[in-house]
């Protein structure tokens, strides 16, 4: 079964408290994000679940592995692939199928298996003309893109967006979306992020603040929640934004979450 599960996480940089009695569980396939303002601890809790920080409060699980058994490790690692959001601080080669190759051939996997790998990942990503291009000289979609092929071709079962797409515009990542959100369906997807409209289509939203986890439930019961998301300093969906401007109107056009719902309000 797909899942990350915490209990009772606490993490802390020498005094000071970046978590504190974190509890949640995940089931995928599907998307959950994990929506907060910078320095609310969402990437702190990400590196902990990679195993990239050590974890000495509490008990996270990936896919029923814990983090703190050394030995399951490596395993977590093939398991989770994480796209971050800059992309140029993680290519490695100077050329794009090398690049996107550099993970499978790590694992030890033989070159046919490699070179099936990387045409798949680039064929999805929409990157195949462009497999003997320097990644640097890419636009900033197609970095991105690129980035996803070399995890993808990692063939991970999680798949973790750290603030991914917060560099691109709306036309990138539209694009980017369109290859991700498909996943969803065999994967299990996390996006982190402090933008909520990447939420509104989620299974699962998780709302952190100060290190601790203030909400845990579908987009439509927490993002119509206006006065929370401010509370914690996320800027509401602009559908909710709206519906409340409406309210005070006198307007009721109910609780959309996205344009399309506020427009069938408006027009019904």
């Amino acid at each position: 079964m797909l899942s990350i599960t915490a209990d009772d996480v606490s993490f802390s940089y020498g005094m000071e408290d970046v978590l504190s009695h974190v509890s949640f569980s995940i089931i995928g396939p599907g998307k959950t994000v994990i929506l907060g303002a910078n320095g609310s601890g969402k990437s702190t809790l990400m590196k902990l679940i990679d195993g990239l920080y050590p974890l000495r409060r509490g008990r996270i699980e990936v896919n029923g592995l814990s983090v703190s058994d050394s030995n399951a490790i490596p395993a977590i690692r093939a398991s989770v692939g994480i796209v971050f959001q800059d992309p140029d601080s993680q290519f490695v080669s100077p050329v794009l199928e090398e690049d996107t190759a550099f993970g499978p051939e790590n694992l030890g996997l033989d070159r046919e298996e490699v070179e099936r790998r990387v045409s798949r990942s680039l064929e999805l990503t929409g990157l195949s003309a462009f497999r003997l291009r320097v990644p640097q000289t890419l636009s900033g979609g197609e970095k991105e893109r690129a980035q996803l092929s070399g995890v993808l071709a990692l063939s991970p079962e999680v798949l973790i967006f750290d603030e991914a797409f917060s560099m691109l515009d709306s036309i990138s990542r539209r694009e980017v979306m369109g290859i991700v959100n498909p996943m969803r369906k065999d994967h299990l997807l996390v996006f982190i992020t402090h933008d909520a409209e990447e939420a509104v289509d989620a299974d699962t939203v998780i709302i952190m603040d100060k290190g601790r986890i203030i909400a845990s439930e579908n987009p439509r019961d927490t993002l119509s929640r206006s006065d929370l998301l401010r509370s914690a300093s996320i800027r509401p969906p602009f559908a909710v934004r709206m519906r409340d401007a409406l309210k005070k109107r006198g307007i009721d056009v109910g609780s959309p979450l996205t344009m399309e719902e506020l427009e069938a309000a408006l027009w019904n």
